[in-house]
């Protein structure tokens, strides 16, 4: 034996001593303990032994609830186990360094890699190099905000191939060295890729549709109109005046409605986005027609209304509404209230308002006194994020239009409601 070697310590696996072992740490544990042994005296026999034996059951039926209660937890944990393994969702969970520290099934197979090889690994691993910063800026959020965080990027498989994926992260508990983690649900959205792309495209050929036949017909009305004029001069015949009049009226109704399909397409063709109110109302009234008519903008500094990017000529035609209808008009109001927790974006003259009778049907497309268009556009864009408008303004004292926001569609100084 080598010098210095100090031979390995025996494990002692005789039943006999093993029990005589335990029966030693028993009395040693019993000796430490504060609480003091029961007083047996006077005690017979029997009435020990019945104690014991009574004791003996109550072991044995805590050690059976026991069993019960550890099989249960059992049969729990694997429930869960194979909802969290099999879940149609990829699940990962990171450290505070971005490594990955678990892994379902799911996330295994939609990354096309083994598990085992997913762990400790960084998660930017799995996406291509122009994602990186919104990866990392993704990250932080979900790092150093509370609720869920959401991003959409490509990720790479195992095999080299991309797919768009929709990650959905929360930061949980810290971990027990101190430092946060964070849970990273992960689906491929490469279906819902291609429907909108599909979608995109034949929203394009549509609107190139469209685009051609208004050309052409506003082509044909232009030489209608130009007929009609020299038609006009060639018979001046003052009983025909009246005829020639309504022609072009209505010439004029048919290339408006032509406008409307140009603005009414675009509507929905790009994402909502948070939008400025206040920027909103002020480029609005830079484009109109106001004469005399001054716009007061009293919506507070940094409200924002998550809609879609047009809703600027909800604004425009608001405006442009009440200069041309609003006959002794000077003022245009818009401003921010709170009705019954709702947030409502109120635009309000002091003009002659609108008769009780037409309130349900100012929206309605052709009702009005020129294209009638233009609220019916105002409630298609708005519609679109949920917001409603209503006109609750009393005849002879001026319109009011109320747009009621829905909750988490407006936000001050990046504050959401």
């Amino acid at each position: 034996m080598a010098v210095g070697k100090k031979k390995p310590e025996e494990k002692n696996t005789d039943p006999v001593s093993m029990e005589r072992s335990l029966r030693d740490d028993a009395e040693e544990h019993l000796a430490r303990s504060p609480e003091r042994s029961p007083d047996l005296k006077g005690q017979t026999a029997e009435a020990l032994i019945h104690e014991l034996r009574v004791h003996q059951i109550e072991l044995e039926t805590q050690a059976e609830e026991l069993r019960r209660a550890h099989l249960a937890l059992e049969e729990s944990r694997d429930k869960y186990r194979d909802l969290y393994e099999f879940a149609p969702l990829g699940y990962l969970t990171l450290n505070d360094k971005a490594l990955i520290t678990d892994a379902n099934l799911t996330a295994a197979t939609l990354l096309g890699i083994e598990r085992r090889k997913l762990l400790r690994a960084p998660f930017s691993k799995f996406m291509p190099e122009k994602d990186s910063d919104p990866w990392r800026q993704y990250f932080m959020n979900v790092l150093s905000k509370r609720g869920k965080q959401t991003c959409t990027l490509m990720l790479t498989k195992g095999d080299g191939s991309l797919f768009p994926a929709r990650l959905e992260g929360v930061r949980i508990s810290d971990s027990s060295e101190g430092t946060p983690t964070v849970r990273v649900a992960i689906s491929d959205i490469t279906d819902i890729r291609q429907v909108e792309d599909a979608l995109r495209l034949s929203n394009k050929k549509l609107n190139l549709l469209s685009g051609i036949t208004r050309h052409d017909i506003n082509n044909q009305i232009l030489t209608l109109n130009g007929f009609l004029g020299y038609l006009h001069k060639k018979a001046p015949d003052p009983t025909l005046d009246d005829y020639f009049t309504k022609i072009t009226q209505a010439s004029s109704r048919i290339t408006a409605i032509i406008q409307f399909t140009k603005e009414y397409e675009k509507i929905g063709v790009n994402a909502p986005v948070w939008q400025n109110c206040r920027t909103l109302v002020n480029t609005a009234a830079k484009q109109a027609p106001l004469g005399r008519v001054t716009v007061k903008n009293d919506l507070p500094a940094g409200a924002e209304v998550f809609a879609d990017p047009l809703i600027v000529k909800v604004c425009y035609n608001l405006i442009d509404n009440a200069v041309r209808y609003g006959g002794k008009i000077t003022t245009i109001r818009f401003a921010l209230e709170e009705h019954g927790g709702d947030n409502v974006v109120v635009c309000e003259d002091d003009g002659e308002g609108v008769p009780a009778e037409e309130k349900e049907w100012i929206f309605d497309r052709g009702f009005g006194k020129n294209t009638g268009l233009g609220l019916t556009l105002a409630r298609e864009i708005l519609d679109i994020t949920g917001i409603t408008i209503r006109e609750t303004g009393e005849a002879g004292k001026g319109a009011r239009f109320e747009m009621t926001v829905p909750k988490g569609m407006l936000r001050t100084a990046g504050k959401s409601d």
